[in-house]
């Protein structure tokens, strides 16, 4: 992979907003260098892409497993003018663009669980992780994404949970930088609309793709523990869980399938 070819790829809209992109081959995560990058002073839009990651990092402190070659590990720092409690619906949203960009590279069947995985036949393929950076009067958000390419059986027995890959799923597999390319793209013309509209535009293509829905759940958040039916998202990207107690709105939190059903 290199810059050149997948800038020949970007739209007109990613191309204007991408200022920088820095291709490693090997690094400690794409992450941890976008937050390096911006204490030092270095705040422009850039994409950080890696070959492999040897602390790749997943929501709740989780490792994300990061073979050479066996996935795409890429971060995208873009300045925000808005407000810090916006980050749960980009992140929503940045899911909503992996899914679609994985779509049109042939991957069928595939769903979302919130608030940002991208799932196939209930098995994890993408993983997002936003983090929230503020530098003087700035603040920056880190979309990093990973993408499970060609998983070794290895690799799939020490992860804790079910994972599938894109080879696993399409009948071609796309070049990296071509699925780059597509990431980014969707990406950009998703993040890019929602600084205009917000969430309200996404919530039917998040509920239409939304694994859970309808379903009897149980999200953990910390020590606390909720039982309910998953009712979607509403416009501000919270879940929205009927419970014995009523209708709850929920801000975080791990969602699993529940083992118990509520009464009606």
């Amino acid at each position: 992979m290199d810059e050149q070819s997948l800038r020949n790829l970007l739209t007109i809209e990613s191309e204007k907003s991408i200022d920088s992109i820095q291709i490693f081959e090997e690094i400690d995560s794409t992450n941890s260098e976008s937050i390096r990058q911006i204490r030092t002073g270095h705040t422009e839009n850039r994409v950080i892409v890696a070959s492999s990651q040897t602390a790749g990092r997943g929501r709740r402190g989780r490792q994300w497993l990061s073979p050479k070659n066996s996935g795409i590990y890429l971060s995208l720092t873009r300045g925000f003018s808005l407000e810090a409690n916006a980050l749960q619906a980009l992140s929503l949203v940045t899911a909503i663009s992996v899914l679609e960009a994985l779509r049109d590279l042939g991957a069928k069947g595939l769903q979302l669980k919130w608030p940002n995985d991208v799932l196939c036949e209930g098995k994890k393929l993408a993983g997002i992780l936003l983090e929230l950076q503020q530098k003087e009067a700035s603040r920056f958000v880190i979309f990093g994404v990973g993408v499970n390419i060609e998983l070794s059986a290895d690799s799939i027995e020490r992860i804790d949970r079910p994972v599938t890959d894109l080879g696993s799923i399409v009948s071609e597999l796309p070049s990296r930088t071509v699925l780059l390319a597509s990431l980014l793209n969707h990406l950009s013309r998703n993040l890019g609309e929602y600084e205009v509209s917000g969430f309200s535009s996404f919530e039917e293509r998040w509920n239409s793709l939304d694994c859970y829905r309808m379903s009897d759940i149980e999200i953990q958040n910390g020590e606390s523990r909720l039982i309910g039916k998953s009712l979607g998202v509403d416009a501000d990207g919270s879940l929205l869980l009927q419970t014995e107690q009523g209708t709850q709105s929920i801000n975080g939190g791990e969602v699993f399938p529940s083992l118990r059903p509520i009464a009606e």
